[in-house]
Parts: C-alpha cells; structure tokens; sequence
C-alpha cells in the first residue's frame, strides 16, 4: 500500500510540473513573441531533456544485468508499465521545466 501512495505522489507532482511546464512555456512564448533568444533557450532545454533517454537506457540495462545473473523472473502488469511510462513522461517535462527556468535567466 505504502508503495501506491509514493507512485500517487509522484504522479501528481508529475502531472502539476506538466501543466505547469506547458503554461509557462505559452506566456514566455508571448512574452517574447517567438524571438532568437526563446528559440535558442528552448533548444538547449530540449537537449538537456533528451538526456532522460540515455538515463532510461541505463537503467534497462543495469534491470536486465541483473534479471539475467540472478535467475530472479519479475513480472509486470499493463497498468504498471503505463504507469511507469507515464512517471517517465513526467520526469522528462520536470527535466525539460527546470532547464527552462535555468537557461531563461542564464542566456
């Protein structure tokens, strides 16, 4: 049970980064009306977020070292590999989010 309230928490704080992340983008798009500046910060950002996907492939690998040397067999459901997926989601908008807010007052 315990476990259900920490995947609960954290895709809540997933989902509000999300909404947070996409309204924040849309004023600082018509704060700056689409110039250079904006375009080259959300660039970097993006890059930045793309890291999420080598830290993904990093840790399905180090799963599958260690499901193949100790004979251990797990099991997923449906419902908690979408979860899963959508936790990663979440985690790549924090990512791309907290990047943004980093190279807005940077560059």
């Amino acid at each position: 049970m315990n476990d259900q309230i920490i995947i609960l928490l954290f895709l809540l704080i997933g989902t509000a980064a999300t909404l947070f992340l996409y309204i924040w983008k849309a004023k600082k798009h018509m704060e700056y009306r689409g110039d250079e500046r904006w375009e080259a910060v959300q660039n970097k950002a993006n890059c930045t977020a793309n890291c999420s996907h080598y830290i993904l492939l990093l840790l399905l690998a180090v799963v599958d070292m260690v499901t193949l040397h100790s004979h251990v067999q797990m099991t997923f459901t449906l419902n908690r590999v979408m979860t899963i997926a959508v936790l990663y989601v979440a985690f790549r908008n924090i990512l791309e989010l907290s990047a943004l807010l980093y190279y807005d007052r940077r560059l």
